[in-house]
């Protein structure tokens, strides 16, 4: 049975990034764009992991993790925070105070992701890290990058 992660982030080009990311290696993810949302989704799901930004429409990442931790359901739940505002080491502090498990600022790094997941959350097998091809940066088309991240958005 797969594992079920929630995404939580109103960046919805991060969102689509993790989805892939974490879907392509087999998890099942559902994601959410603002904190009260996800909160409910995270309810109704009950996932091992939960990815959540910190700066979130309708319920701030903070009281979306705190939340998570003290329901009794919900409380072996993995907290993944991430961020591209928050960075000073004092912020990484105070996730751990809300019951985050990591702290990772955006963009996010998906080897780090990939091999805390595996030992904090499957603690079995690991999963196989995805191989992306090389990419000669003098010959990208900048116009045909935009167009597939926003085709990766709309689905």
């Amino acid at each position: 049975m797969p594992i079920e992660v929630v995404v939580i982030d109103d960046d919805k080009v991060t969102s689509s990034l993790l989805k892939k990311f974490l879907s392509d290696l087999g998890f099942t993810v559902h994601t959410a764009f603002d904190g009260e949302s996800g909160l409910q989704l995270t309810q109704n799901v009950k996932p091992a992991l939960v990815i959540c930004d910190m700066l979130l429409p309708k319920l701030h990442g903070a009281d979306v993790c705190q939340k998570i931790k003290n329901n009794e359901e919900l409380k072996k739940t993995k907290v993944v925070m991430i961020t591209a505002i928050y960075k000073e080491i004092l912020v990484k502090a105070e996730a751990r105070q809300w019951g985050a498990d990591l702290f990772l600022e955006k963009p996010v790094n998906t080897a780090e992701l990939l091999k805390w997941i595996n030992k904090n959350v499957i603690r079995q097998k690991p999963v196989e890290t995805v191989t992306l091809e090389k990419i000669n940066i003098e010959s990208v088309n900048v116009d045909d990058v935009v167009n597939r991240l926003k085709k990766m958005v709309e689905h």
